[in-house]
């Protein structure tokens, strides 16, 4: 009688591991994996990391010894690149105590672009509205800045923008009087939504991009005191995979020491050589200062062909502010030396 009680005891905990052994034998059989050609792997990035870009740029001794911090402070920035961070006011600049402040800056001819209106907003690809103008889209990791940077371009406030990633969850279609689509995308990355909400937005942006043929560009805004992260190069391959331009916009340069946004501006330029779809030349802008934006509002208008509408006059205008602003500098440069002297 007492085997037979220790026997129901025993049983039922038999039961219970043979039956965990039994699914853990089922995981493990290949019958219940997924095969290699059910799974789609997304394309693979061809481009080099910020790390692997900074010690190619550096010495061979010193990139082995040296931390990141230090090789980075060690670059050599071009010349030219800092001097236009200078002209327009991009970048934050130290000044010592006893350094001379300009007493002058590059008045830039303003360039307008047409006040923007909300025109449809599309959560899946059947909702897209019909092409009828030609379409610049604008996309980057959560909080980079898109929607505030869609509302400086035009000087309006039509595009929501908040401080907490993730705000802007379908495509968002604006036009700007009856020339060019101004296309506000989702955030990928961290963003405070669900995890069914953004799951959903890259193959809503994937379908955008394979579907739309007014598409002329899509500007990657990147955060300037990051750079390009994991995510920005698996949507650049996924881009050079649909064979689409695209181009690269530095954000938030005001929060960026100018002699370091000159070293990043150099090494995602190495970093996206290696690509054909993309544009070389790097646009940076501050929407807090308002410093790059005309430069940015004149590539949209060449981009979308109404360059001869909206710039009758602007090469001349800037020829002039130029010539006016290397005067002035020559000047200044001439007098600061003087000054020198004298101490």
């Amino acid at each position: 009688m007492a085997g037979i009680v220790l026997l129901r005891l025993i049983t039922p905990r038999c039961w219970s591991m043979q039956a965990a052994c039994c699914a853990n034998i089922q995981r493990l059989s290949p019958l219940h994996t997924k095969s290699s050609s059910q799974q789609q792997p997304p394309p693979e990035s061809k481009f080099r990391t910020t790390v692997e870009a900074l010690r190619e740029t550096a010495n061979a001794n010193e990139s082995a010894s040296l931390s990141n911090r230090k090789l980075f402070s060690r670059l050599r920035p071009d010349e030219k690149t800092i001097e236009k961070l200078d002209m327009l006011g991009l970048g934050s600049a130290k000044t010592g105590r006893f350094e001379r402040k300009r007493w002058f800056r590059y008045e830039e001819p303003p360039v307008k672009l047409p006040h923007i209106a909300f025109f449809a907003g599309a959560q899946t690809a059947s909702s897209f509205p019909h092409e009828s103008l030609p379409e610049v889209g604008f996309v980057g990791r959560s909080n980079v800045g898109k929607s505030t940077l869609v509302n400086q371009l035009c000087k309006s406030v039509t595009a929501r923008i908040s401080e907490r990633p993730g705000l802007t969850q379908q495509i968002n279609f604006y036009t700007a009087g009856s020339d060019l689509h101004l296309v506000d995308m989702p955030g990928y990355g961290f963003a405070y939504a669900k995890d069914t909400t953004t799951k959903s937005w890259v193959p809503l942006i994937e379908s955008y991009i394979r579907q739309r043929k007014s598409l002329r560009r899509v500007m990657i805004l990147l955060d300037a005191r990051h750079g390009i992260k994991f995510n920005d190069r698996e949507f650049m391959a996924l881009l050079d995979s649909t064979g689409t331009k695209y181009q690269i916009i530095l954000t938030k340069c005001d929060l960026v020491h100018r002699i370091d946004l000159a070293k990043q501006h150099m090494l995602i330029a190495q970093q996206t050589a290696c690509s054909q779809n993309c544009i070389p030349r790097i646009m940076m802008v501050s929407a807090r200062n308002r410093a790059g934006l005309n430069d940015l509002r004149k590539e949209i208008l060449h981009i979308c062909s109404l360059g001869q509408k909206y710039l009758g006059l602007h090469k001349k205008k800037e020829a002039i502010a130029q010539s006016e602003y290397f005067e002035q500098l020559k000047t200044f440069n001439e007098t600061s030396r003087a000054v020198r002297r004298r101490r």
